[in-house]
């Protein structure tokens, strides 16, 4: 078994542990706006049900 690098971070295959940390990071805040958009559109699509016609904020 080797020995541990000098500040106990590891290489995540050919990649630096930031570089990786900062892709998974990319994508978590990738999943946080989808789901932010998914929820704009659904109240876009509940209050065009309940109060059709007006001025539009959001178009979808």
């Amino acid at each position: 078994m080797r020995r541990p690098r000098k500040g106990d971070l590891d290489r995540i295959g050919p990649f630096h542990p930031y570089l990786v940390y900062a892709a998974i990071l990319a994508l978590d805040l990738l999943g946080l706006l989808l789901i932010l958009a998914v929820l704009a559109w659904a109240g876009d699509r509940a209050e065009d049900l309940i109060w059709p016609g007006g001025s539009e904020w959001i178009d979808f």
